[in-house]
């Protein structure tokens, strides 16, 4: 188990940017963010659906020269959850951001990343919370398979306003596609007003980790201003021997009013914090 930080943390910065400023707080790993239209560090999903051996060179150099290596890819295929979603009613839709997803995949094995992180779709309107549960199911299975033929592991992301918005979805997807893993931040279950002792069922099929302070409410808070009980949770995993990165994920958004943190100096109090209850970088 090691702690990392997200790139996309930093995203008013260019990639050499974050990923020097990951180098100089002392982190050795680092989330890559593949965002549509979003920041001035990530991959644009169309480029990487293009070119993976073209991106992955761009990326391989500066990881090399920061002394980082990269524990996660964070696409996300359109400019909201709602757009290419995984789950879309469109076949079109869905076919494309398959091809979104072997992109990724194929960036991954380049690059050396060992797995990726989608978003699980939404719920629909004009379709149930079931039938929307059981498409992102069967897209989530596909995108395992997909992954599966570069050796890359397929997460997702639970999230607020995502067909997978309490743990108790969550868990009904991975019936569905139980070769998935799970990115798990409880912050988007704090958020609303889920307590950890629900989120700790996702502990066992927890693949990666987005590790960000909040209290009920409030998506993202100040290190001491929240909450969750970060000790407890690391002992939990590591009572499943889990061996992934816990990465820091102070984002600086207008979503949820999480503009509201010095994202630089509470991702090294947070790491401080922590970093010797994980044991590694």
């Amino acid at each position: 188990m090691r702690l990392t930080v997200t790139n996309h943390s930093f995203e008013m910065l260019s990639l050499e940017g974050t990923l020097a400023l990951a180098h100089h707080i002392g982190f050795k790993g680092v989330d890559i963010a593949g965002f549509h239209n979003r920041g001035r560090c990530s991959f644009e999903p169309e480029a990487v659906l293009n070119d993976p051996q073209g991106q992955a060179d761009i990326l391989k150099p500066l990881l090399d020269k920061y002394e980082l290596d990269a524990v996660d890819f964070f696409p996300q295929y359109g400019s909201h959850p709602g757009e290419h979603s995984i789950n879309d009613p469109d076949d079109s839709i869905r076919a494309k951001d398959e091809d979104y997803i072997r992109g990724s995949a194929q960036f991954c094995k380049a690059v050396g990343i060992p797995g990726f992180t989608i978003l699980p779709g939404i719920d629909h309107l004009g379709r149930s919370l079931a039938e929307n549960l059981e498409a992102s199911g069967k897209a989530l299975k596909r995108a395992t398979e997909i992954a599966a033929e570069y050796d890359v592991e397929l997460r997702f992301e639970p999230h607020m306003g995502s067909v997978a918005d309490t743990p108790e979805l969550a868990l009904q997807l991975i019936e569905m596609a139980p070769d998935a893993k799970v990115t798990l931040d409880y912050a988007h279950f704090t958020l609303q007003y889920i307590a950890d002792d629900r989120v700790h069922a996702l502990i066992p099929h927890t693949g990666h980790f987005h590790l960000r302070p909040a209290r009920f409410g409030k998506l993202q808070t100040a290190w001491d201003e929240g909450t969750i009980d970060f000790v407890d949770i690391i002992n939990r995993l590591k009572a499943v021997n889990y061996q992934g990165a816990l990465s820091i994920e102070y984002v600086y958004a207008d979503w949820f009013d999480i503009n509201r943190n010095d994202v630089l100096s509470e991702t090294i109090i947070t790491k401080e914090a922590l970093q010797d209850h994980v044991g590694s970088l």
